[in-house]
């Protein structure tokens, strides 16, 4: 079965990314931070033997992705008014040009073992039709899909605490068999960030790139 994770990524610019940690942290450290969390991401992505396909935004920052990775990979404008449909768009994508399985990642769940995506796969593969990994706040970290039938994200209020259980329901009014991962944590906040220094203090190879960043500030 072909196989391809899609990490979702929004280009690290200061004053644009993880604005919830200022002042905890500045806009630039922000930006830094972000980057630092794309690269473990990919990387972890990488080590499961998938090639990644990033859906980025904006698009007019194209360039300064590239330099943030440039190793050669499958790279996809972010389209659509919402969050649901710019995930239903990149999953159409993923579909349209072949893949069998699609499990899509953000960049805010730095240490959910690498082994949740091989074991979304396998779930995939043995009978759900969607995979969700549930995230502390509301939301989830990955979600896995056999297909991008409309209506999944429908109603969904990202960015709240009902996001998970929204995309839950929509599945389950379709008929849908659903499989969970164990749930996990978004770095948002500065708690956040805090718990994740802790944790990365005891395992620093759960996220390098961010690990390294953390011991400057």
């Amino acid at each position: 079965m072909k196989e391809t994770v899609i990490i979702m990524v929004k280009v690290p610019v200061g004053g644009d990314v993880k604005t919830r940690m200022q002042p905890y942290i500045s806009k630039a450290q922000s930006a830094e931070l972000a980057t630092a969390l794309l690269k473990d991401a990919e990387e972890r992505v990488a080590s499961t033997n998938c090639e990644p396909i990033i859906a980025y935004t904006p698009a007019h920052h194209k360039k300064r992705l590239k330099a943030i990775l440039p190793q050669q990979h499958i790279l996809i404008e972010q389209e659509g008014t919402d969050l649901g449909e710019r995930m239903h768009r990149a999953f159409e994508y993923a579909f349209q040009v072949g893949f069998e399985s699609v499990v899509m990642i953000g960049t805010d769940s730095p240490t959910f073992p690498r082994e949740f995506i091989a074991r979304a796969f396998r779930k995939l593969g043995t009978g759900s039709d969607i995979v969700i990994g549930e995230s502390e706040d509301g939301g989830f970290y990955l979600l896995g899909l056999k297909s991008a039938g409309p209506g999944i994200f429908d109603g969904v209020e990202w960015g709240s605490p009902r996001a998970f259980a929204q995309t839950k329901r929509n599945a389950e009014m379709q008929k849908l068999l659903l499989d969970f991962l164990p749930i996990w944590y978004d770095v948002d906040l500065p708690a956040d960030l805090e718990r994740l220094k802790h944790e990365l203090v005891q395992n620093p190879d759960l996220a390098p790139h961010t690990s390294e960043w953390l011991k400057n500030i």
